[in-house]
């Protein structure tokens, strides 16, 4: 694909590994969209992610799936997690825990025809240090709500150190890029660390009018932003707008949950967590060249042992690409 450029000047090859491309998003995750106010009930990050894998192209070179388009993401985000019923002010020590989370992470990406992997590393603070209380309660003064009454019985401070692997592949089931097609998106995930250690399969199918070449859409607890679209190697540029719906299952094999389990090495507030937990999703997208838009809505299975109300959240996500 080749960039427009002034007159008298040569155009850019977008797929050399000289060009690099630029993306910002924001992503903001909260179970308003569903009237509920419980579980996880608030998520907040921003990603910058550029092509080309810089300093980090050393360790991608030693990998057996390091060859490909490169993108290296610097994500920055806070989590909100609460019991059932904010209003106690001194929590059911069967409930979930409080916790709030604040953390920064490097991921790298490389995709190549059908084919993603995707490395991650996060850390950052769990605890009062995450300030996710006093977030929630300037959120709830601002929209005159009532304020959540359990935040002194969150867990302890705790560093994070969290590793994520992601494999995806894409299969084109029927259409063409420039008109309606269908697309089935299989994912394999594995986290490691005192975050979260679980093991995930599960997949998206999407369809709709001038699908993106990308992966699809993640949710802050996976990857949480993967690489923009891939640039069109057709002579004959995509139409400038595109439009699809998509809906995705998972299944999760949790071994560890810092959120459920407690501080590793502090007593604290817990309860006994599901090894299994389903997931499911719906959305819609919304793409031009610059931005993308897009809106889903999560179902989460019961998480822990005793758990009497459902966990569901809205998620849109903001991206522009420069």
């Amino acid at each position: 694909a080749i960039a427009e450029h002034p007159p008298g000047e040569s155009p850019v090859d977008l797929t050399s590994a000289e060009f690099r491309q630029w993306s910002l998003a924001a992503r903001w995750e909260n179970d308003m969209f569903g009237n509920t106010d419980r579980y996880f009930t608030d998520g907040a990050s921003l990603t910058l992610m550029h092509t080309g894998a810089g300093w980090l192209g050393r360790l991608a070179d030693g990998w057996p799936w390091g060859a490909g388009r490169r993108c290296v993401g610097y994500d920055f985000g806070q989590i909100m997690i609460t019991s059932g019923d904010k209003l106690m002010p001194i929590p059911d020590p069967e409930d979930r825990p409080y916790a709030g989370i604040l953390y920064a992470g490097l991921a790298l990406h490389v995709d190549q025809g059908n084919r993603y992997h995707g490395l991650k590393f996060i850390t950052g603070v769990a605890g009062p240090w995450a300030l996710a209380g006093e977030t929630q309660r300037e959120v709830h003064r601002w929209i005159q709500t009532d304020l959540p009454k359990g935040w002194d019985y969150q867990l302890h401070n705790e560093p994070l150190f969290n590793l994520i692997y992601e494999h995806r592949r894409k299969y084109r089931m029927a259409g063409e890029p420039s008109g309606f097609a269908v697309e089935a998106l299989p994912t394999v995930n594995v986290m490691l660390g005192n975050l979260l250690t679980q093991a995930q399969i599960g997949g998206q199918i999407r369809f709709g009018f001038n699908l993106p070449d990308d992966f699809g859409s993640s949710l802050m607890r996976g990857m949480g932003h993967l690489p923009p679209p891939r640039p069109a190697t057709d002579p004959q540029p995509l139409p400038p707008l595109g439009v699809y719906f998509f809906g995705g299952l998972q299944g999760n094999l949790v071994l560890h949950n810092l959120t459920l389990d407690g501080n590793t090495w502090k007593d604290s507030p817990s309860v006994d967590r599901e090894p299994f937990v389903p997931a499911a999703e719906v959305g819609l997208s919304l793409a031009s060249r610059r931005f993308t838009v897009t809106f889903s809505y999560v179902f989460f299975g019961d998480e822990f042992h005793g758990q009497h109300l459902n966990s569901e959240f809205g998620a849109c996500t903001v991206t522009y690409r420069f």
